[in-house]
């Protein structure tokens, strides 16, 4: 998206392409699950502590630990300044471990803020530096810093990832001309303007209506939704005398009866084979659906609690009466509207989905086979070794703990959030029970293992990412932007072009001696504010070191996190669906990290892993040392 068409409005800034770029990176890193610990926010933590103290009464210490450092983070944000002193009462109740207090001011805390509207606060200040121009190096770190707040705000308070990437996108959307006819692609056009009224509206928006329209849609009303699902492998009853309402939603035969408008075009028995002999009349059409009504600021939220309710019947069905060759299941197909007259039934927007996922997979997978090249049996041949070796070596329990983490993380790939995150947990804590040293607790290993192995790869995550950056920028979209010239003997140099290629690895020391051209590459901002942090990372120490020891606390808190959720799966059953799926991927990069390092250390033929986590926990140790003394030390790339 670009914001040339309207670079004649006067409030048309660096400042506002600047703050689109961050939206949609923050949305990317949302939708990719790698937002990490900042997903926490008032709402999560508050409904977490309050169902912390319904289920457990606070037992776990380290629970209440993990919520003080939480509530630390929150205090010094601007938009929590109305409820700062509450955060402190708070605050100073748990660290008295006074559970009872904490849970009625958390009850209180909640029923204050159900109805606040943070990201309409936080857009405010936004507004003061687009209408300011401000775009100091200080105020790009604030648009970041606040853009981040905000889509957190809209996620924690349900809205769905892609209704947050379609907010930015449709609020600067115009219209099109084709062969002399108008097509409006602005959503938020007055329905009842003809084609050249509807143009003239556009042309006459300024972004400061735009902008006003999208901070009035950062809080949306929410509507009535209606979906039809149906049950493959049961027949409904067409007893009209029994009440065949299940979880609050209808279920019946859409053979004897439909539940659509007679104008409604949609197919109720799902039938996609229409043409078929007499025999075979009914043999591809549902026996039974179900109609579920759901509330919600969107389709796209409505059919996440509308499948979720679904999900529920079929498992129940299931459990009573399934067997070994019999099913119910759903092959993906339902049939949604927005309900737009809850008391004649009219119904809209069609919505239908003809997808078996697992089905999809495989055929994709058949039809698309990767190569199985000469890198990827290299690296398949060192897992095999390893475990040829542990055997050879009689270290049986290493090898099967090898052997079970390889098939419970590849199982995991398919599971729901909730079996992944336990998953992931338990080939971390199977991990740590062959690494850590015979007095030393399962935990604390973990989190202080993991927090050190990041601690010490940091320092190459400033020339990776730019590196990775670097990449982005050089892709044919960017050809045309001006902003962007980076020359061929560059990327080629510092092998660009090459780790683009499938099974590329390649060394980054001449990008990191190259780095400092970039700067003379491009005049866009967010690019040179890239290359300027990572120049100072590697030329500063403090400044290192900072980063170095954020990136640890971060580890350190989010493992806490994952452990306490994964508590809370077990023993409740409670599970916080705005978390889970960053939560679960911080689980998966722990546990692939701490087996990639394991697998390793046995390639370097070092099987006492003990001793190697000790002296690598040494090396965390003396690196810190190093960049806390006076003297410079060098953390760059060498040859």
């Amino acid at each position: 998206m670009q914001l040339d068409h309207f670079n004649k409005d006067p409030l048309y800034s660096k400042a506002l392409e600047y703050w689109c770029e961050a939206w949609k990176i923050f949305s990317k890193k949302v939708e990719n699950g790698t937002l990490g610990i900042d997903i926490v926010n008032i709402r999560t933590i508050l409904l977490d502590i309050i169902n912390e103290y319904e289920l457990n009464k606070f037992e776990s210490d380290n629970n209440r630990k993990v919520y003080l450092n939480l509530i630390d983070n929150l205090i010094s944000k601007k938009h929590m300044k109305l409820y700062r002193d509450e955060l402190l009462i708070l605050k100073n109740r748990l660290e008295k471990k006074d559970s009872q207090s904490v849970y009625v001011i958390a009850k209180e805390l909640t029923r204050k803020i159900a109805e606040e509207n943070f990201a309409q606060m936080i857009f405010d200040d936004l507004l003061v530096i687009f209408k300011k121009k401000l775009f100091s190096k200080k105020d790009r770190i604030k648009i970041k810093n606040l853009t981040k707040d905000i889509i957190v705000d809209l996620v924690t308070s349900g809205r769905n990832v892609e209704d947050i990437k379609d907010l930015l996108t449709d609020i600067f959307q115009t219209y099109g001309v084709f062969e002399k006819k108008i097509v409006i692609f602005f959503k938020f056009t007055p329905s009842d303007l003809s084609p050249e009224q509807a143009k003239e509206y556009n042309d006459n928006l300024t972004l400061k209506d735009r902008l006003e329209l999208l901070r009035e849609n950062l809080l949306v009303e929410k509507s009535a939704y209606l979906f039809i699902f149906p049950v493959w492998g049961m027949i409904a009853s067409h007893l009209k005398d029994e009440n065949y309402t299940l979880f609050g939603f209808d279920v019946y035969d859409p053979l004897r009866e439909n539940k659509l408008p007679i104008n409604d075009f949609a197919d109720e028995t799902f039938n996609t084979e229409k043409e078929m002999d007499d025999v075979d009349k009914f043999k591809n059409d549902s026996r039974c659906n179900v109609i579920i009504q759901v509330d919600a600021i969107s389709i796209n939220v409505a059919y996440e609690k509308a499948e979720e309710k679904y999900s529920i019947l079929l498992s129940l069905l299931n459990l009573k009466f399934a067997n070994k060759r019999k099913e119910f299941f759903w092959n993906g197909e339902y049939i949604g509207r927005k309900k737009v007259d809850t008391e004649s039934g009219g119904l809209r927007m069609p919505f239908n989905l003809h997808r078996d996922e697992k089905v999809f997979r495989r055929k994709l997978s058949k039809g698309n086979p990767i190569h199985f090249s000469a890198d990827k049996f290299r690296e398949m041949k060192n897992y095999s070794d390893v475990i040829d070796t542990l055997e050879k070596r009689n270290m049986f329990i290493e090898s099967n703990t090898i052997i079970n983490v390889i098939q419970l993380m590849s199982k995991s790939t398919w599971e729901t959030e909730e079996n992944k995150l336990l998953n992931y947990w338990i080939c971390i804590e199977s991990l740590a029970n062959i690494s850590k040293k015979n007095n030393e607790s399962k935990f604390t290993f973990i989190k202080e293992t993991i927090s050190n192995m990041y601690f010490l790869w940091e320092k190459f995550g400033p020339i990776h990412d730019l590196f990775l950056l670097t990449e982005h920028y050089a892709r044919s979209s960017y050809n045309n932007d001006e902003s962007i010239n980076i020359p061929d003997e560059f990327l080629e140099n510092v092998y660009i072009f090459k780790a683009r290629s499938e099974d590329s690895t390649v060394s980054l020391v001449k990008f990191y001696k190259r780095m400092k051209e970039l700067s003379s590459y491009t005049t866009k901002e967010s690019f040179l504010d890239s290359i300027e942090d990572t120049l100072n990372f590697y030329q500063d120490n403090k400044k290192a070191l900072q980063i170095l020891l954020s990136k640890k606390d971060e580890v350190k808190l989010t493992i806490d996190y994952i452990y306490k959720s994964r508590n809370q799966i077990v023993h409740n059953g409670y599970v916080a669906k705005n978390l889970i799926p960053y939560l679960v991927h911080s689980a998966e990069g722990y546990a692939r990290s701490l087996f990639q390092r394991i697998i390793d250390v046995y390639l370097e033929d070092e099987f006492d892993l003990q001793n190697y986590f000790v002296k690598e926990k040494y090396e965390g140790d003396l690196l810190e040392k190093k960049l806390t003394n006076k003297d410079y030390y060098e953390i760059g790339l060498e040859e």
